[in-house]
């Protein structure tokens, strides 16, 4: 038999099994190799093979329960399972019934799915691409919660999303999609009014002040955008694991490829309860096609390492070829439309903004981490009017959240491997617009050691989501 249990202090699930057997291989289900273990002993340092999510006495996150019992049924392990009334309590919050859906514009298909999902368990992780609406549907999502609240007056939902300039773009897209809830924002230059039903606030300020606002453990709701960021060790996830409420969602475009960081997100927030990927949304016509040109680059005069960290040389080679820099200059002088070039330093945009600021007929901005949120709005603003933009921006800002439209051709200027960065990157430019049939990605490769294995990663992506590509080569001095 397993009982099922809940640990209230810490909010914790614990999974009591008399069967030792059974017992060890959900141990050993969730859980991932140790790669660290090897590197270790090297020292005489212990390290165990494996890491675990679930410890030696049972113990794991709450929103570990439903993928357990998932794991049991897949695997026709045939056991009596039982749960504490304390547990029930925690799992059993649903709140279905009639969804509420009289908005400005009405919920798609799918995005009703997700509602309805997410209504009927109280809890749990969405999955919707880039462009599947995932603003719109979080607002959704709270209406719902807050008409079906026992005391609308006092109804609190703290929606965390990643960074300032997300604060103003999901409040403005609340108001927009017709919203009847009262909204207010809180960043470090803007305080909340705590009379609101809905604060939208960075991860930032609310990692920075959580201590000193007790109010926020006490909230009704909680929606955590771009989810896939909290990690078992980060200060977001302790700070969703202290709020005591039960109705807690996740909303991502794509998790982690890393198990542990996916556990991570699911034990916190609950399961995944919707998925809908990018190459869905492409064949139901919510996004355009697109299409990938890997250049090649291969160079005449070659690199020579001569200190042990031969990444960073590759990346300093790189952002000082003149040869390199100018195919780019190039790229963008013949590129019709809109153009954004994601880096992934500073030093490289500052280099690309001096190559790029003579070209004729053609707007060049560089997005960095010291431009002020209203600046990169007036930006993003220029980019939906007019169609002779080239915008550099550092990845680690553009890569999530960031919505325009006008948008034609995107070049990776510095590779990566991140299969996060990649897919969410691409998704900046798939959001339909008139004058756009397709999205064109220019993904520049260098026949280097870590060029080319990130590419190889990169191909794997690729294929991953169905996305088409082709190679061509340059040889550059």
């Amino acid at each position: 038999m397993i009982l099922f249990d809940y640990i209230k202090n810490t909010n914790r699930l614990v999974v009591n099994c008399d069967d030792d057997n059974i017992f060890n291989q959900i141990r050993e289900h969730f859980s991932v190799k140790n790669d660290d273990a090897k590197f270790a002993r090297r020292f005489n340092k212990f390290a165990p093979k494996r890491k675990y999510v679930i410890t030696p006495n049972g113990t794991c996150e709450l929103g570990l329960y439903w993928d357990i019992r998932k794991f049991l049924r897949s695997n026709q392990i045939n056991i009596d399972v039982q749960l504490t009334e304390s547990l029930e309590k925690v799992i059993n919050i649903g709140i279905p019934g009639v969804i509420y859906n009289n908005f400005k514009f009405n919920l798609r298909d799918y995005q009703l799915d997700v509602v309805e999902r997410a209504l009927n368990l109280g809890r749990g992780t969405c999955i919707l691409g880039t462009g599947a609406g995932k603003t719109f549907t979080t607002a959704a999502l709270i209406e719902n919660f807050y008409r079906k609240s026992p005391d609308i007056d006092t109804f609190k939902c703290l929606v965390i999303v990643p960074d300032l300039g997300l604060v103003e773009q999901t409040y403005k897209e609340f108001i927009e999609c017709g919203s009847t809830y009262k909204l207010t924002r809180w960043t470090g230059s803007i305080d909340p009014d705590l009379t609101a039903n809905v604060i939208i606030a960075n991860n930032g300020i609310i990692q920075s002040r959580f201590d000193k606002n007790d109010w926020i453990k006490y909230i009704d709701l909680l929606i955590v955008d771009e989810c896939h960021r909290i990690t078992a060790a980060s200060k977001l996830a302790k700070v969703v694991k202290q709020i005591k409420t039960h109705h807690k969602f996740g909303f991502t475009g794509t998790l982690s490829e890393n198990l542990l960081n996916q556990w991570a997100v699911i034990g916190r927030l609950g399961p995944v309860i919707y998925e809908k990927n990018s190459y869905e949304l492409r064949q139901g016509d919510h996004l355009v096609n697109v299409s990938v040109k890997i250049l090649n680059i291969k160079y005449n005069t070659p690199l020579r390492y001569i200190t042990d960290n031969k990444y960073k040389e590759e990346l300093d080679f790189i952002y000082d070829s003149h040869g390199r820099n100018d195919i780019i200059r190039r790229l963008c002088s013949k590129l019709s439309n809109n153009i954004l070039l994601l880096v992934n330093h500073i030093r490289h945009g500052d280099i690309l903004e001096q190559y790029l600021s003579n070209i004729k007929n053609k707007q060049v901005f560089f997005i960095r981490g010291d431009v002020e949120v209203d600046e990169r709005e007036k930006i993003k603003e220029i980019m939906e009017t007019s169609s002779n933009v080239v915008c550099i921006a550092i990845s680690a800002i553009f890569s999530t959240g960031v919505n325009i439209k006008n948008l034609h051709n995107i070049i990776f200027t510095a590779g990566g491997k991140s299969f996060i960065r990649t897919v969410q990157s691409i998704g900046r430019g798939l959001r339909k617009h008139d004058t756009k049939e397709q999205l064109l990605i220019l993904d520049i490769c260098d026949d280097l050691i870590y060029g080319v294995k990130h590419n190889t990663k990169r191909k794997e992506i690729y294929d991953k989501e169905k996305i088409p590509y082709t190679e061509a080569t340059i040889s550059v001095l």
